[in-house]
Order: structure tokens, then sequence, then C-alpha cells
């Protein structure tokens, strides 16, 4: 390894790449000055926080690129090859920071190509100072010499720097609109669903419960079998969710309620907006549920009518036709002695409605999926039930709600403590009517399961550190994988396999 690096060749080349890295680094930090939003979301995959974030997006960011940058060019463009040690420890901080956040963050990998990225530049640039150094064991008296017509080279190089900069923030306007037309013109073309091959996918738009959590939109759970699109649930900041995921709504075949709690139905009222400008719909969206469903469509019409009418009177039928706004209830009743109901067939597909125990939410419903001999349950908010077990019988994917009565006993204690009656009285009675993470593993063990994937947590878990602790024994009840949920992430089970295939969309 040593004899290779000696070469001269070898470190010419090395220099080369090290210098081309020295180059992006440096237009990335020129990007990070003049549009830092745009480079944030597209590369960092980080979203901007107001003007604050947008302010350290552009001074931290900003500088750390074009720091890192300047030194690697200096280094390599001159006689101090030593320099380069300055970025290689910023890549190196830089890349353990984000291995940390995988291991302690509870959010998906999303970031991979970045990290991808800063190894293979922390790759490069040790291997090109390496080289400088096996080939020059002197880099001290190398180090000592006068400025060389290199170092003007990076003056000059400087200065021009500066210059882009400056023009850039000139040109602010025309940049701004070309990139606008660049990004919309992808992103209103683009449809999420496009290239998922045929099978039965579910997709998580919102993992949260009435516990606020800044990461976690209200539940809201999205089923494709086929060509068939579903919703199940629409919680509050869910059709955002929905939208980002440029999941095409106006295709949406039905919405399917588990019950009437605010934190399953909140966001209706833009889901029924949504589908109906967005996939110009020439019928109201369908909207499934048991006993309470029509009174709750019915309630969001009628809060809705007044934009409906405004709406109508400013867009084209082609936009907005009249005859497809809202929604139309359906009440899911007839349920046989198993307290289960077909509600949906298509060749290869069949949906069930099933009875869950959610007292005083009665009654409330979960659901089943079978395409093409996959199938997926979601649980709706339950307690532990036979005719859950009976539908889970054999499915691949359980998808189910769960609450740690040991964190929110501490978060009960923490509320007396602090003198919030209220707040300690919701975290006891909200025990009564949810279940447990080991109950859940149980469930999924005697149904024989194959995976488990949870959501609606309670209470909050914004660190992929309070996973173990929300798990508690699970995993010696239930050997199968059990996912914990979150925002954007798909499952998907192709047809007449056992496969179950990660994805993501956010």
């Amino acid at each position: 390894m040593k004899a290779i690096l000696g070469t001269p060749r070898v470190e010419v080349v090395l220099r080369w790449l090290a210098t081309a890295v020295g180059t992006l680094l440096l237009l990335m930090g020129i990007g990070f000055l003049v549009m830092p939003e745009l480079l944030a979301t597209g590369i960092l995959a980080a979203e901007p926080a107001r003007a604050v974030g947008i302010n350290s997006l552009r001074g931290d960011f900003g500088g750390l690129f074009l720091g890192m940058g300047l030194f690697v060019l200096i280094g390599t463009l001159t006689r101090y090859p030593t320099l380069l040690l300055v970025p290689i420890v910023f890549l190196a901080l830089i890349v353990t920071g984000r291995l940390i956040s995988v291991i302690v963050d509870d959010l998906p990998v999303v970031t991979k190509g970045a990290l991808a990225s800063e190894l293979l530049f922390l790759a490069v640039l040790g291997l090109s100072l390496l080289a400088s150094s096996v080939r020059h064991e002197n880099l001290a008296h190398r180090a000592v010499h006068a400025v060389t017509p290199r170092l003007r080279i990076v003056v000059v190089l400087g200065v021009v720097v500066v210059v882009i900069v400056v023009g850039a923030f000139q040109a602010q306007r025309q940049i701004g609109l070309r990139l606008l037309g660049a990004v919309a013109g992808s992103q209103l073309q683009s449809n999420g669903l496009d290239g998922i091959p045929d099978g039965l996918h579910v997709g998580l738009a919102g993992t949260g419960a009435p516990l606020p959590e800044h990461r976690r939109h209200g539940v809201c759970t999205f089923v494709l079998a086929g060509k068939h699109l579903f919703i199940v649930d629409s919680g509050p900041g869910s059709t955002k969710a929905l939208e980002l995921m440029r999941l095409p709504l106006g295709n949406i075949e039905a919405v399917l309620l588990t019950h009437m709690h605010s934190d399953h139905i909140g966001g209706l009222g833009e889901l029924m907006l949504k589908a109906w400008t967005r996939g110009a719909r020439q019928q109201p969206l369908k909207v499934l549920g048991p006993d309470g469903v029509d009174q709750v469509v019915q309630g969001f019409n009628m809060a809705y009518a007044i934009d409906t009418d405004l709406r109508i009177a400013h867009h084209p039928p082609t936009i907005a036709a009249p005859e497809g706004a809202g929604a139309m209830a359906e009440t899911i009743r007839s349920f046989d002695a198993d307290g289960a109901a077909t509600i949906f067939e298509a060749p290869g597909l069949k949906v069930t409605a099933f009875l869950v125990d959610h007292r005083p939410a009665a009654p409330a419903v979960g659901y089943r999926f079978d395409y093409k001999g996959r199938s997926i349950v979601i649980s709706g908010d339950t307690l532990p039930s036979e005719s859950l077990r009976r539908q889970a019988q054999g499915a691949d994917i359980l998808l189910h709600e769960a609450l740690q009565p040991e964190m929110l006993q501490i978060i009960h204690d923490a509320a007396v403590r602090g003198g919030q009656p209220n707040a300690a009285q919701l975290a006891s009675d909200i025990q009564t009517y949810h279940t447990f993470p080991e109950e859940v593993a149980r469930i999924a063990r005697d149904a024989h399961v194959r995976q488990v994937v949870l959501h609606h947590f309670l209470p909050q878990v914004p660190m992929r550190i309070f996973h173990s602790a929300f798990l508690g024994d699970t995993r010696k009840i239930f050997r199968g994988p059990i996912t914990m949920g979150v925002e954007g992430m798909l499952l998907s089970l192709p047809p007449e396999s056992l496969d179950v295939r990660l994805g993501w969309f956010l």
C-alpha cells in the first residue's frame, strides 16, 4: 500500500481527486449562502425551521463548507498538504454525528446518500494526504518555502468565490425563477405511486397520537392493493404528509375510519378538499366507518360548504366540479357472528372490517386487506380482542397501536409533582382502552403473524433511544420482526410471496 501511494502518478491522481472534492465543497458552501432552503431539503434532507433555521443554514453550513473547500484547495494546490487535516477532521466529526443519529434518533436513514458522499470525500482526502506524506518525507521543510504560484492561484480563486457569491445574491430573482421552474415541473408531474409494482403495500402518513410530537402527524395509513388506494383514518396534519408523499389523492377508492375520536378524523376536511380539487373528482369522496360516520361527514361537509361554493365560483368545472365536492358517508353495519363484515371486493382483493374493543368508543373497527395471497391487518384503537386475534391469523403484517404503561406512569407522576391534575388524570385514563406492547406481541404470536409494525404511540417516542423502553419484553414473546413505524415508511408485499420489502416516501 505504501509503495503504491509513494508513486508520483498515484499522488497526482489523488491530488486532482482531492481538488475536485474541494471544489465541490466550495460550491456547496456558496449554495448554502445563496439558497440554503434548497440545499438543506435536497442534499441534507433537513427541513428549515422559519427564519432562525435559514439563518443557521447560511451561517453555519455556508461557513463550514466554504472553509473545508478552501482548506482542501490550499492543501492540494500549494506545498501545504498538511492543511488537508482540517477538512478531514471536520468530515470525520460530521460522519460521526450522522452515525450517532442513526443509533439515537427515531428517523429513517434518509441521508444515506450524503453519508456515502462524506465517507468518499474522507477517503479521497485521507489517501491524498497519505500519498503526499509518503512521497515527500520532509513536509516540514517544504512548508516553510515562500509563497508559490499555486498559492497565488488560490488567492485568485478566493476572489472569484467572493465575486460569484455577490453576483449570485444580485441575481437571486432570476436564479429563483429558474430553480422554481425546474423543481415545480418535476414535482407536479410526479406521482409517488408511479413505478410501484403490483402487490399489497402499506404506507405510514401519520403515526402519532393526541400527545404532541413535532415529527409525527395524526394517525393515517394508506393501503395500495394493485390499483386500489385506500386511506385508513385521517388524523390532524396527515393530509399534508400524504401530499408530501405525492399520493394521487384524486384516485382514493375510499377513506376508512376506525372510530370517531378526533385524532383519527381531524384531517378529514382537508383530505376531502384536496381529493376533490387535486383529482378533479366527479363524485364525492366515499368515507366508510362504524356508526357515527354519517354525522362526522355531514359536519365536515357543512364546515367546508362556504369554501366549496367559493372554489366552484372561482375555478372551472375541470378543477372544481360541483358534483365532486365533499364526501358521502357509508355506515358499516352488517357484521357477522364473528364481528366481521366484507366492505369491498374486486378481483384478487377483499377488504374486511371487524369489531374491536375501544369502549366507550363503540362501535370501533379494524380492517384486514387480502390481495393475491398477501394480507395486512390494521387494528385501529383497541384493547386486546378475540375478533382482532381471529382476523390477524396468518397475516403478513399486523399494524397495531401501542401504549407503554410504565412510560405513561412516569408522565403521570411528573404531572402530579408539577401540579397538573388534568394531565395526570389523562395519563391514567388512556391506559384503560389501548393495547400494551407485550399484549400486541402475544396477539401476533398466537395468530402466527409474520411481522408487527407499531404506530399511534402513547406516550411519544421522539428518539430511537426510547425504543427499547417502549417495547419492553415484546421480543421475548414474539420472535418475528417488530418495527417502530415512522412517517414515510412503506412496506411492500409482492403477490404470492413471503417477502416484505421496506422503502421510504419521505
